[in-house]
């Protein structure tokens, strides 16, 4: 009676998900007994007195980082993961563009923490409260911050485990919706509650429902509601070898449509969307069907389908499809892809010596009054010895009639000062040519630390700019790097810096540089300085056959300066946070990293790319936590061993996604910093 009593209690929370106050009895509940060890070592047996290393490599060995300060050590590791950050947040802002001047302050506090349980799985709970901000629109509501309240992993009996969110969240998919190679079903911001159930022969059940909104702020975030409502449900199942299939339905009511900003239209609408998709993978082949069928009102109703191949043979890869989606189709109240038929194919090689990748794309208007585009790309590259490479990047797009096409090409150079790049930039359109001139360095530099630089020269010929046709030479300069230059004292930053030295075309600057400083184990404080100018010109860049060539353009000048202040409180405790995913004084590292926009798909981050803000980084399956505003997070203190980070891509801007959900496996070593640098891509 107890077992089965115990089983009813914890499936009725689990459905509820999300009871406040339920949650919390429980994990004081479970943190007070901790819980046995798997397996009894030397490390651990009763008793035994844990070894302590003095005077390895002649006493010279940095301090364990799971230690902090020997003077103010006063974590418990007592019980289960337990840890909260407490910031205190003021800032500065000033702007200008098109209007008046503007002065804003985003002050506020941000707190995040997590709570690992034995019976209810590890939860999170992420908030903020704000003052101040920029701004709504006609028809948005801020909320003055964010809360977030996540659980993860609910075990259950016959394998069944359960995720559940509660709060400014987003809508979720079923595996099977989100790895897509080719056609984008995004997930979408709202203020709601979320389900996800996870059970035997790879059954997936997903629901969830809110009011629609988007996630806003700098340093403290905020979540402003839109009109309406949505709600999702779906799930995908396993039912022989090699073979999954799935279903989701998606629903809008009176909502407006958002892609990035929000599109106020003069009228809101309601959609419906249905997914139909069943794939089947064995030894490196794969192939994936998909049908949609959705209305919009006011629409006629709309279908689409598409089917995604791919076969791996040693060192060759080869992906096709072919697709056909009618106008206005929509997925919530995000637009997708739409009005689009066609077929693609990608042959990828790749060796100690040769990456090769090349692929072509046929896509054609289904009403005929959208665009038609043939576009060819090829992106090649072959490792000459140890420290010379070569390669060059091309794109050939032909939209209705009209030949729009960039090519690229580098050498890459191992010097004794690091790694070297010199890269020739051409783009030609219709409204004129550009060739960029780059010469990109990542620096050798001390452990700890890291720098890149970049330099250009940008040459613009027969763009139109406030309606005047301009010849422009751009010079640009960018810097990013940091590193712990102390014990208590770390640096990071990433400068942009562009002007014109011959015609109109505006200068541009770009800057986000942040200081920590640790007073003591638990306590830091942070400095960060903001400056964004944009100037009255953009690149002419030809990328995609799924997105409009863009060509230099008037764009309005605009300037945004902020100086933000934050005092940190960080406490961590529990037998797996010293360290994650290992036992009480075992051997640790950290693991330091970013999200951030590959611009040029070489897989590094570079000067002048910018990060992912608010995406969530999961290590090994359990531990998460949200890259910051510059697109960064850690891991202070992780078990030595192996590891795998993978990344939830809810919140990328569009059209950027991830590879196999950026997976990087990597070595994590005592008292080291890994650093890991993950890279979306806008798809080719």
């Amino acid at each position: 009676m107890k077992t089965r009593a115990k089983s009813t209690s914890r499936l009725a929370f689990g459905l509820c998900g999300l009871g406040g106050m339920v949650w919390l009895g429980a994990a004081v509940a479970q943190s007070a007994t901790p819980a046995q060890p798997a397996s009894w070592s030397a490390a651990n047996l009763p008793g035994t007195s844990l070894y302590q290393d003095r005077y390895i490599g002649g006493g010279s060995l940095a301090p364990d980082i799971s230690k902090g300060d020997a003077e103010s050590e006063s974590s418990d590791s007592q019980g289960l993961t337990r840890s909260l950050q407490v910031d205190g947040v003021v800032s500065a802002l000033s702007s200008r563009g098109s209007g008046s001047p503007t002065n804003v302050e985003e002050n506020g506090i941000v707190a995040k923490s997590q709570w690992e349980t034995v019976a209810y799985g590890a939860w999170s709970l992420d908030a903020s409260a704000r003052t101040g901000g920029s701004g709504l629109g006609p028809s948005e509501q801020g909320q003055g911050g964010v809360v977030t309240l996540r659980e993860r992993g609910m075990p259950f009996d016959g394998s069944w485990q359960a995720d559940n969110a509660l709060g400014d969240i987003n809508t979720p998919d079923i595996g099977l919706a989100r790895l897509q190679p080719r056609f984008y079903l995004p997930t979408s911001p709202m203020q709601g509650l979320t389900t996800e159930w996870r059970g035997p022969q790879g059954l997936q059940i997903v629901a969830g429902g809110g009011v629609p909104g988007f996630f806003d702020g700098i340093e403290v975030p905020d979540f402003r509601t839109l009109d309406g409502s949505t709600a999702t449900a779906g799930a995908q199942w396993s039912p022989a070898s090699h073979w999954t299939v799935g279903g989701q339905f998606i629903e809008a009511h009176d909502v407006n449509l958002s892609i990035g900003p929000v599109i106020d239209g003069p009228a809101l609408i309601t959609s419906n969307t249905e997914l139909l998709t069943a794939s089947w993978a064995d030894h490196g082949e794969h192939l994936q069907f998909n049908l949609l069928d959705g209305d919009v009102s006011g629409k006629a109703n709309a279908v689409g389908g598409w089917v995604d191949g791919s076969i791996t043979q040693g060192r060759v890869q080869q992906n096709a499809g072919i697709f056909r989606i009618d106008p206005n189709m929509t997925w919530g109240n995000q637009v997708i892809s739409d009005d689009a038929q066609g077929g693609y194919y990608r042959f990828d090689y790749q060796s100690r010596q040769w990456l090769a990748d090349v692929g072509i794309d046929e896509v054609r208007s289904v009403s005929g009054l959208g665009s038609s585009t043939t576009f060819l790309t090829g992106n090649t590259r072959y490792q000459m010895s140890r420290d010379w490479g070569i390669g060059s990047v091309a794109n050939i797009s032909r939209t209705d009639g009209e030949t729009n096409w960039s090519l690229g090409s580098y050498v890459d150079h191992l010097n004794s000062w690091g790694t070297g790049r010199v890269q020739a930039d051409l783009a030609e359109v219709q409204a004129g040519r550009d060739v960029t001139l780059a010469l990109n360095q990542t620096w050798s530099t001390p452990v700890g630390m890291r720098l890149s630089t970049s330099a250009s020269v940008e040459r613009i010929s027969g763009a139109f700019v406030n309606g005047l046709q301009q010849d422009s030479t751009v010079l640009g300069l960018a810097a990013f790097g940091g590193g712990q230059f102390t014990a208590k004292l770390s640096v990071e930053g990433n400068v942009n810096w562009a002007a014109t030295v011959q015609g109109r075309a505006a200068p541009a600057v770009s800057a986000n540089v942040s200081l920590t400083y640790r007073l003591s184990q638990n306590w830091e404080i942070l400095a960060t300085y903001y400056d964004s100018q944009t100037g009255s010109w953009t690149p002419l860049t030809v990328v995609s056959p799924l997105t409009p060539t863009l060509a230099t353009a008037a764009v309005p000048a605009f300037e945004e300066r902020g100086v933000f202040l934050t005092l940190r409180y960080r406490r961590a405790s529990g037998s797996h946070f010293a360290p994650l995913g290992g036992a009480p004084g075992a051997g640790s590292g950290e693991i330091a990293g970013v999200v951030f926009l590959d611009a040029n798909s070489n897989g590094r981050i570079d000067a002048g790319e910018a990060g992912a803000p608010n995406v969530t980084v999961v290590l090994d399956g359990r531990y998460s936590v949200q890259t910051d505003a510059t697109g960064r997070f850690d891991f202070p203190v992780v078990a030595t061993g192996h590891h795998v980070i993978t990344v939830v891509s809810d919140n990328l801007p569009l059209p950027w996604a991830l590879i196999n959900e950026g997976r990087t496996e990597f070595e994590v070593s005592t008292r080291d910093r890994t650093q890991i640098s993950i890279a979306a891509q806008r798809p080719r």
